[in-house]
């Protein structure tokens, strides 16, 4: 089965290069305008800037990772999270504190609701992996 290529206005292209890729080169940058704004074929957009199709190919599928890493930049800036983890970053120091002393997740929720905070054993466990990671 074949999926369309993707496609973007010159716009929007504009916008990802001039935040994403300031260190690509002119010839990196028109393969991928070639074949992400324009809808030139893999082989002609190669050919045109003296690119192998497989060049060309991993040239588009890199600035097609930063467009979704821009997109995922705005999302977080517009949005901001809504899950309890977020709550307990003021307290990553105690948290960290108190488990490397031993204390039980249940202790630690404890200990947050006696600061106000109110979580569960879940979301501490999964805050603390996060710190580790």
């Amino acid at each position: 089965m074949s999926f369309p290529a993707p496609r973007m206005d010159a716009e929007q292209f504009d916008r990802v290069a001039s935040a994403s890729c300031k260190k690509w080169s002119e010839r990196s940058l028109g393969v991928a305008k070639a074949l992400i704004v324009e809808g030139v074929s893999l082989a002609d957009a190669a050919a045109a800037h003296s690119m192998s199709p497989q060049q060309a190919s991993v040239t588009r599928g890199r600035f097609l990772e930063k467009v979704e890493t821009l997109r995922m930049d705005e999302f977080m800036r517009r949005e901001k999270p809504k899950l309890a983890i977020s709550a307990l970053e003021p307290y990553s120091v105690q948290i960290q504190t108190l488990r490397d002393k031993g204390y039980t997740i249940d202790q630690i929720v404890a200990f947050l609701k006696e600061s106000g905070v109110t979580t569960s054993p879940t979301t501490v466990r999964t805050f603390l992996k996060g710190l580790r990671a």
